[in-house]
């Protein structure tokens, strides 16, 4: 499902204008300067209830491989955002 896709749909079943439903769409997920990025930046989770948790989550600085000529290089230490589904939106797609 597109960005475009998830407006109608949820303009659809809210009533709500296309513009507006963007709108607030772009605060809440917009990469770098939403709500969601924002707060991860400073506070590093945003748990929504019933959906899930948005956290980040570190890599280790490690040794690798370049694969081209086999060299070996350093690669430094690295944060990045992570999601983990609450358990109510899991048990959604269980069967039975």
């Amino acid at each position: 499902m597109t960005k475009t896709e998830v407006v109608k749909s949820i303009a659809e079943r809210t009533g709500l204008s296309r513009k507006d439903v963007k709108t607030v769409i772009e605060a809440l997920f917009r990469p770098g300067k939403g709500l969601i990025s924002v707060t991860l930046k400073n506070e590093g989770k945003v748990t929504l209830a019933g959906f899930g948790t948005f956290f980040l989550r570190e890599r280790s600085a490690r040794k690798a491989r370049n694969p081209k000529n086999g060299d070996h290089v350093s690669v430094p230490k690295r944060v990045y955002p992570a999601f983990k589904g609450a358990k109510t939106l899991k048990d959604s797609f269980r069967k039975g």
